[in-house]
């Protein structure tokens, strides 16, 4: 009887596989401005050298968890932010692409051994990338929802496979800040959005269903990266006149 009872259960439940979106974003405002006075903030300079070496990390929320993650790991860090060392969407060409413009110099990856356990600031990772000499810091990250088909209300969970008229709206924003190793002053900030309309019978597995999600991240991202390239010119720009 019981037998018989657990393959109903799996003839009724096997089309009823949910997908759980990735956590939030980091808070930028909450990192930069940490321990910061506004006449500290106001004071802050550009300090970095030409040609400046980078170390790009991305940051997201406390208690950081995606599909991805749970299965490969590489979230690290507790406090207001977690550091993700893991590649969801990121390419090794995406920071070559970049290590090209004029006046930089390299990126350098950071390892979680050069980070305190506790996350509060920008000066934890400021700090590390000063001990891989590092000119300064590019803070990214991602901030993916899924909405129904109309738009409005956002959905912690998603039941996949089910009729082919079922549609979600899936958006990606990816913001970074770049910022001065040595004094912490903002160069720039940037941002870039990508959105997708998927049909969720098109999405027959969660892998399925992540994949998707990592496409549209991987859109924003490389998008990202233009806006760095375009605004580049005025980071070198403000970082020759000192301000």
């Amino acid at each position: 009887m019981t037998a018989l009872l657990l393959s109903g259960c799996v003839v009724l439940c096997g089309c009823r596989t949910t997908y759980i979106p990735p956590s939030g974003r980091a808070d930028f405002s909450a990192i930069a401005s940490a321990g910061a006075s506004l006449r500290e903030s106001f004071a802050a300079a550009p300090a970095a050298v030409f040609p400046a070496s980078i170390v790009a990390v991305r940051v997201q929320a406390p208690r950081y968890r995606s599909y991805f993650t749970e299965r490969e790991g590489g979230v690290f860090g507790q406090g207001r932010y977690a550091v993700v060392t893991v590649s969801e969407f990121e390419e090794e060409a995406d920071f070559q692409r970049l290590a090209r413009l004029p006046g930089v110099g390299g990126f350098i990856n950071l390892s979680r051994l050069l980070l305190p356990q506790t996350l509060e600031s920008d000066r934890e990772l400021r700090e590390a990338a000063a001990r891989l000499k590092a000119d300064m810091l590019l803070l990214y990250t991602l901030d993916t929802s899924f909405y129904n088909h109309d738009a409005s209300i956002a959905l912690n969970v998603i039941t996949l496979g089910l009729s082919p008229t079922r549609r979600v709206f899936v958006r990606a924003t990816a913001s970074a800040l770049l910022i001065d190793t040595r004094t912490g002053f903002i160069y720039a900030a940037f941002e870039a959005n990508a959105k997708r309309d998927l049909r969720t019978n098109a999405w027959e597995s969660r892998e399925a269903a992540d994949r998707a999600r990592r496409d549209i991240e991987r859109t924003a991202f490389n998008d990202l990266v233009g806006e760095f390239e375009s605004h580049w010119p005025l980071v070198l720009q403000r970082a020759k006149q000192g301000a």
